[in-house]
């Protein structure tokens, strides 16, 4: 069994504590970390029936699942993915077992789970304390090997103070082992240099940022951009719909949102967020969430040679308007609108609130441009309303592509 780990998450592979808060920074490596304990418990105690969790369930493919097959992997384990219903299994010296990935959209499904052993909540600041505290009453079933929740998540206080206040309190919860990881504990050097670059750079933009994705400390980022509400998509007759993309492979996911509009108001729904997807990749992403050849797309124009490709695979992509203050004049447009992000879309949720004006730290003022950090939906969203209303496009889309 090859278990690669850092000295500073090694000590947590035997920790038995009822919760494993993992409290770290962008690139620390306490999900890989998760994934790797989920392992070694299920090959040392096996019969384990692991259920690990995000808020929304289609955003576990690539945060979740995709580690945990890569440990499997590396150990040359045989197993048995299930895609459609996220469930895996697989074998060990001490016995099968299961792990079922799912997400609180699905409340029926998990209410009908049983004798779930352990749990892992990935992005916890997601989950509503009420949301935890259900969890934790589902997993008191007495079993040979002991009950534990595995908490990884990045210290946005404004996303979840309830867990601030239940595990960094004055008097420490002696069920829980709080740990704390920067990019230096990731024990992979590659994932280090490729997130250390954009960690500088995110220092000399704003220091509160830096502190929580940075050094894995708790703060709450000033200057919010947005202020969206989430709320349900509406059963009405959209006036259009269409689509804003932005490309992304290593660190930077690419993403694409979907952006319906009745009148001078707009839903926002995030229908791709993946990393490692090549173009022909992403047009396969694309696809798989119904977008169509007759669906107007706008992706950054500062990579033409990806807009090609995406136009090979059949999309009517155009590139996005830029250009000098073109990123403030488009979120200048958007604030001026009534916009709402479609419920389900906890990445676009995130990125919007920690999207920040940059602060002048010498004159304690903020600045006319936004932190260039984790904004690859709000940059989508930019591309695709700015260019598709305020710069004309939507009349000329048809002129231009043929109706």
């Amino acid at each position: 069994m090859r278990i690669r780990v850092s000295k500073s998450f090694q000590p947590l592979l035997d920790a038995e504590h009822r919760y494993l808060v993992m409290c770290g920074g962008a690139g620390s490596g306490k999900s890989e970390f998760a994934a790797r304990k989920l392992f070694y418990r299920s090959v040392r105690e096996g019969r384990h029936r692991w259920l690990v969790m995000r808020k929304v369930r289609k955003t576990l493919g690539d945060s979740v699942v995709r580690v945990v097959l890569s440990v499997l992997a590396e150990n040359g384990v045989p197993h048995a993915y299930n895609k459609s219903d996220r469930t895996l299994s697989f074998a060990g010296p001490a016995g099968p077992n299961e792990v079922l990935f799912a997400g609180l959209d699905d409340p029926e499904k998990i209410k009908s789970i049983k004798g779930v052993t352990s749990v892992w909540l990935e992005e916890a600041t997601e989950f509503a304390k009420e949301d935890f505290l259900q969890i934790d009453l589902r997993l008191r079933e007495p079993g040979p090997a002991y009950r534990q929740i595995m908490l990884t998540f990045n210290p946005v206080e404004a996303q979840a103070r309830w867990l601030k206040d239940m595990f960094f309190g004055a008097a420490p919860n002696p069920d829980a082992l709080v740990h704390v990881s920067t990019l230096d504990d990731n024990p992979v050097a590659e994932v280090r240099e490729q997130y250390r670059k954009t960690l500088e750079a995110l220092r000399a933009q704003d220091e509160t940022m830096f502190q929580v994705y940075g050094l894995g400390r708790w703060a709450v980022p000033q200057g919010q951009i947005f202020d969206w509400d989430v709320v349900p998509l509406p059963n009405i007759s959209f006036d259009e719909v269409w689509y804003g993309g932005d490309f992304g492979y290593s660190v930077d996911p690419a993403a694409v949102a979907r952006i319906y509009r009745r009148a001078d108001e707009f839903w926002l729904e995030s229908v791709v967020y993946r990393t490692g997807l090549t173009n022909r990749a992403l047009a396969a992403e694309m696809r798989a969430a119904g977008i169509t050849g007759n669906d107007p797309v706008y992706f950054d124009s500062a990579e033409p040679k990806s807009i090609e490709e995406l136009r090979r695979e059949g999309f009517r992509v155009r590139p996005a308007e830029k250009g000098p203050d073109s990123v403030r004049a488009g979120i200048d447009f958007i604030k001026s609108k009534k916009v709402h992000i479609v419920e389900g879309s906890v990445e676009l949720a995130d990125e919007a609130s920690g999207y920040c004006w940059r602060k002048d730290r010498a004159r304690g003022v903020f600045l006319p441009e936004p932190v260039k950090y984790c904004d690859h939906l709000m940059d989508a969203v930019r591309y695709g309303i700015y260019t598709h209303c305020a710069k004309g496009r939507a009349k000329i889309w048809s002129a231009q592509w043929g109706a």
